[in-house]
């Protein structure tokens, strides 16, 4: 896709280039603003860079859906602008969708680019992701596609993502261009504009669905979640039944696939309240997209993509965290005295308090970058440190951490020793990674 910096370039050589003449073509792509839709700043008939006919007899633009006039919230579809004018050469155009709640100054969905040939704008004409006050986006042709385009009409084509609920109807407007080519200074010009109004699909039986903020690291309530990091799905209707995988990484599991930045994700537990996954590796920051898929539909949502989310492991009462007392006079009851279980005596055999002085190795997910990364969904069987160690405080009182890394496939583990003046009891355990804290309120039991 041609970037926007170098349309900035683009456009403004042109227009020095081009003073003298009364009007400017945009091979590369028009400004924002220019599709006709109520609110914009009509089309490029007109408006600094074609002069023209307005929807002549010639021809005709058409907006061409996958399907019905309708859209399932969340649900990317194929769309395709047809341009039809037997007595130019070169074509172009511009579409926006627009909630019918808000046409002027609202935004419905996201447009992605299929190919080289089109590419996506805001409203300050930067490109994706859109800041918050230019959320407004559009699709238009780059240089490429103008090349591209053929006498007598051309298709351009690209996905378009819906709103992840449903907000009423949607309008689709799309302003084209049909030029007699040659060089970028236009003025015999045809117009098309054309609009579309959808309406959003019934929801099919038993589809799944995910609430806001139902995506998360485990254990967590966070909606961050770091690439190659375990995370959960919650929602409704996300497997047709409970299956657990065999260690094996499967992207399909009970016929249930998760997407995470349209990236497959690695699942090791579905039901149809909730999905255990392993996201996969990616370098991507900020909001991507998360989808769950099932034999009954797609669910949507989204999730922000950091280099660190920590998380910790907790016993099943959701309060102690989960760790082991490492035990090196052999006295521990598991693993044949390598260790004790950590946490509170009633919870199971085998269970104590950390004694001051005591080493002890606690788990969690989401702890940061590692000297030597290690590729989600595959076995590991070794050891990779953080990059940097996390900051850790145990009843308020801060301990040395003596390693922080990867031990398992996602899995971190964090290794320190109890403060010798760490008060008794239940104590708060507290860890910050890269700016990002563990959840708040786990406890560690201490004697």
């Amino acid at each position: 896709m041609l970037q926007k910096t170098t349309t900035f370039v683009l456009k403004f050589s042109l227009i020095l280039g081009l003073v003298p003449f009364a009007a400017f073509a945009y091979p590369e792509g028009p400004p924002a603003f220019r599709t006709g839709a109520p609110g914009d700043q009509g089309t490029c008939l007109g408006s600094g860079c074609h002069s023209g006919s307005l929807n002549p007899a010639a021809g005709s633009v058409k907006i061409v859906l996958p399907g019905a006039n309708t859209y399932t919230p969340g649900v990317k579809q194929h769309l395709m602008v047809q341009i039809v004018d037997s007595t130019k050469q070169k074509f172009g155009f511009e579409l926006t969708a627009r909630p019918a709640s808000n046409i002027t100054g609202g935004q419905a969905g996201n447009f992605t680019s299929s190919d080289q040939l089109t590419q996506v704008i805001c409203a300050d004409e930067s490109s994706q992701p859109c800041a918050a006050k230019f959320a407004q986006q559009f699709v238009e042709h780059t240089f490429a596609g103008y090349s591209a385009s053929t006498t007598g009409g051309y298709t351009y084509q690209f996905d378009w993502t819906p709103p992840a609920t449903d907000v009423g109807n949607v309008n689709l407007y799309v302003s084209s261009v049909a030029g007699p080519g040659g060089a970028a200074n236009q003025n015999n010009a045809n117009v098309y504009t054309a609009s579309l109004t959808l309406t959003p699909a019934a929801a099919p039986a038993n589809a799944p669905v995910i609430p806001p903020g139902g995506v998360v690291p485990v254990y967590s309530t966070s909606t961050t979640v770091q690439p190659g990091s375990w995370f959960s799905v919650y929602g409704s209707n996300l497997a047709a039944a409970t299956t657990i995988w065999n260690g094996d990484f499967p992207t399909n599991l009970g016929g249930t696939t998760v997407k995470v930045n349209n990236k497959p994700a690695y699942l090791w537990f579905v039901s149809a309240g909730q999905i255990n996954a392993q996201a996969p590796d990616d370098t991507a920051t900020g909001t991507v997209p998360v989808s769950v898929t099932t034999a009954n539909g797609t669910a949507n949502t989204t999730i922000t993509l950091a280099p660190a989310s920590p998380s910790f492991l907790l016993l099943g009462d959701a309060k102690h965290v989960t760790g082991i007392i490492l035990t090196p006079d052999g006295s521990g009851s598991q693993a044949g005295g390598v260790y004790d279980l950590l946490g509170p005596a009633a919870t199971g055999a085998g269970f104590r308090p950390a004694k001051k002085g005591d080493n002890v190795a606690l788990y969690g997910v989401g702890f940061g970058p590692l000297l030597s990364p290690v590729p989600a969904g595959k076995v590991y069987a070794s050891a990779s440190g953080v990059v940097t160690l996390p900051t850790v405080t145990l009843g308020g009182v801060p301990v040395t951490v003596d390693f922080a890394g990867v031990v398992g496939a996602g899995l971190y583990q964090l290794n320190f020793k109890i403060p010798q003046n760490a008060p008794s009891g239940e104590l708060v355990l507290a860890a910050t990674s890269n700016g990002l804290q563990t959840q708040s309120g786990i406890l560690i039991s201490v004697q």
